[in-house]
């Protein structure tokens, strides 16, 4: 429901779970100079605020509430970057506070709208993020899949990681972030959902009394279908790694509200998502090439990756095999079993999602976001729907953009 225009409330009574979870999100355009930001703003509202002011206290309170944390994070969605507020609680039933609710709700109140936001907290929260960024920069996979993008998706969003950037990041000041803090409030997009054995009235009043948002216009697109003019390339770059990675992405040229895009995800999964994928069978069972492999859609740009990591000397063979397998899925050269094995896992995933709050709460986000209504049972039946030639279809339509290789220096010592 909407409770103030681009202020939405969705509740799931669902009686399997013992706990309840709240998840509230924050939608913003996906730039490089906000991304930072708002990664340095979601650390410091799960940080500490002004009513509890230090650690010790905010671990105290969260004692008395049973344990319950409030945690943070930025996801991107194609154009758009999410900065997410959750927790979970267990069902009052189970305890003899009956107020619970009424606590955690107020304890969320305090966390969202009164968050510590001073010059030390400030410095520790970007020392915090530095560090992340950093972690990120030297891990040799990670490093390959950000950096792919970068190269691949340069002029659209996905060159712009949702973590951030360690540039950004030494701009950026204290009252950049209290602007933040009063944008996210008064003007960015909030969709609120509520999972677990609730009752719905209750929940209802308590986040109108605690959660209370104004209306606000907001004008933003999240999916869209990436498109590049640039034919495709192949860079390296060396550096200090034990391992060479690989990243390779195509344009799909197919949205994820598009008819076509179960067929991508079969398709996808027939190519390198499980084990029993082509890649996995020739790059690592039948080669030996490497001991993981992965394609995976990125659903809301409309692109497809996969990456993995060899020998320097097994670059070129895993490319070419790579691209072998590509071209297989789209002429039809695969047995019908690798389909209806694929269909089978991607449909075990989707029912155990239902046994996931996560996964519950992203389906629903999802849902909201795209402005559909698909239940896990619709997915499934249209997962079921695909046919060979939808296979082979979508991935004719698909076009390579980039190889990128991270590798070793050529004077790197083997011992190292």
């Amino acid at each position: 429901m909407e409770l103030v225009k681009n202020v939405s409330l969705q509740l799931d009574k669902n009686d399997k779970f013992k706990d309840i979870g709240i998840s509230i999100r924050f939608m913003a355009p996906l730039r490089k100079e906000l991304a930072s930001l708002r990664s340095l703003l979601a650390i410091m509202i799960c940080d500490r605020c002004e009513k509890y002011p230090t650690k010790k206290q905010m671990s105290d309170i969260q004692d008395n509430l049973y344990g319950t944390q409030i945690s943070a994070q930025t996801v991107g969605y194609g154009k758009a970057q999410v900065l997410e507020i959750r927790t979970r609680v267990i069902d009052p039933r189970y305890v003899k506070d009956k107020e619970l609710l009424q606590s955690v709700f107020a304890y969320i109140h305090e966390a969202l709208f009164h968050p510590l936001l001073n010059e030390a907290a400030f410095e520790e929260a970007k020392a915090v993020l530095k560090a992340k960024l950093m972690r990120l920069r030297d891990d040799a996979a990670q490093y390959v899949v950000a950096q792919g993008l970068r190269l691949a998706g340069e002029g659209s969003s996905l060159a712009i990681s949702s973590l951030g950037d360690l540039e950004e990041l030494e701009k950026l000041t204290l009252d950049d972030v209290l602007r933040a803090h009063k944008h996210l409030l008064h003007e960015e997009r909030i969709d609120m959902i509520v999972c677990g054995p609730i009752d719905e009235a209750q929940i209802t009043a308590l986040i109108q009394q605690h959660l209370s948002f104004q209306a606000r216009n907001v004008d933003l697109e999240s999916h869209y279908i990436f498109h590049s003019e640039q034919a495709s390339r192949y860079e390296k770059e060396q550096r200090v790694v034990n391992q060479c990675n690989i990243f390779m992405m195509w344009q799909t040229n197919i949205g994820i509200c598009d008819a076509d895009y179960y067929a991508l995800r079969v398709a996808n999964a027939m190519f390198g998502q499980y084990p029993t994928s082509l890649l996995f069978r020739e790059v690592r069972e039948k080669r030996s090439l490497c001991y993981n492999i992965l394609a995976s859609l990125i659903s809301f740009d409309g692109a497809m990756v996969v990456t993995t990591g060899v020998e320097a000397e097994n670059i070129d063979q895993a490319i070419d095999v790579i691209h072998t397998q590509f071209q297989r899925i789209g002429s039809g050269e695969f047995d019908e079993e690798l389909m209806t094995v694929s269909k089978t896992m991607i449909i075990n995933s989707l029912r155990a999602s239902k046994d996931s709050m996560p996964s519950v709460i992203a389906q629903l986000y999802q849902n909201q976001v795209l402005n559909q209504s698909i239940s896990i049972d619709e997915r499934i039946k249209r997962i079921q729907a695909v046919t060979i030639d939808d296979v082979k279809r979508v991935f004719k339509n698909c076009r390579h953009c980039m190889s990128f290789v991270v590798c070793q220096e050529d004077n790197q010592d083997e011992t190292d």
